[in-house]
């Protein structure tokens, strides 16, 4: 901390991506990520028409539909784009990094990201957790390490790999039960309908207290974040479920019940 408390002005000197494979179209994206049940969707169609995306990034192979990057591995893609712009890694004092769905419950994303940046050195590394809002999270807290001067150099980093837990395999056992049951082998509206929203990719940036001697800097004046829990209940969730208005973690429930709910998918 700076021995007269005078917060920095923080500028973004970079910005950088990573979007995992080549692109698919809606045509494919049922073939990349697999039938829920064996049966195409009956949804997909209509909640395409109301997005309008056209393309997505999956981390499968869409041969072997095996997975070909984790979270982790997508958030270091993109912080390693900003060393290839000029970051210094050795001067990345604080690394904020934020997923809605980790790899892992332990250890935190941050650590794992930074375990795969080892020209980082040591630093400080803070996960962010949650939905949308986690990124935002993370760049707040890179931007608060900069402007307290804590530190010089912030990267904050956010990454999804949802495709992870919206293959067809991920609701095997769901639709499995239901054939026993003499159902339709098909899975709920409000986890159908994330499938055909969500994709994978990472971003990332490099905050510090000075703009670039040459090119585009971005002074950021202000970031606001604010928390209407208190008011609103859970909305958008995975490992869990909202039964007769209670809201029950993944820690509650059986293997079983796991499996035969695909409790672990993402739900809205």
């Amino acid at each position: 901390m700076n021995s007269n408390h005078t917060l920095r002005n923080v500028y973004i000197n970079r910005a950088a991506a990573f979007l995992p494979n080549a692109a698919v179209g809606n045509d494919e994206m049922e073939a990349v990520l697999g039938m829920a049940g064996g049966v195409p969707s009956r949804v997909r169609k209509m909640i395409l028409r109301s997005n309008a995306i056209e393309t997505r990034h999956y981390a499968i192979d869409p041969v072997t539909r095996e997975a070909t990057h984790s979270c982790a591995e997508l958030a270091a893609e993109a912080v390693k784009q900003l060393f290839a712009q000029g970051t210094d890694p050795a001067r990345v004092g604080s690394l904020a990094c934020a997923t809605s769905y980790p790899d892992q419950t332990m250890p935190g994303h941050g650590v794992m990201v930074h375990g795969l940046l080892p020209e980082t050195g040591a630093c400080e590394v803070v996960s962010a957790a949650g939905v949308c809002v986690a990124g935002m999270a993370a760049m707040k807290h890179a931007y608060n390490a900069v402007r307290t001067g804590e530190h010089a150099h912030a990267v904050a980093a956010a990454s999804e790999a949802a495709s992870a837990v919206m293959r067809g395999e991920v609701f095997q056992s769901e639709t499995d039960y239901q054939k026993l049951a003499d159902a339709k082998p098909e899975i709920g509206f409000e986890k159908d309908f994330l499938r055909w929203m969500l994709s994978d990719g990472a971003g990332a940036v490099h905050l510090s207290s000075r703009p670039n001697e040459t090119g585009v800097s971005l002074k950021i004046h202000w970031i606001e974040l604010l928390s209407y829990a208190h008011e609103m209940p859970a909305c958008m969730y995975a490992g869990a479920e909202i039964s007769d208005g209670l809201f029950k973690g993944w820690k509650t429930f059986d293997n079983d019940y796991c499996r035969r709910h695909s409790l672990m998918a993402v739900k809205q």
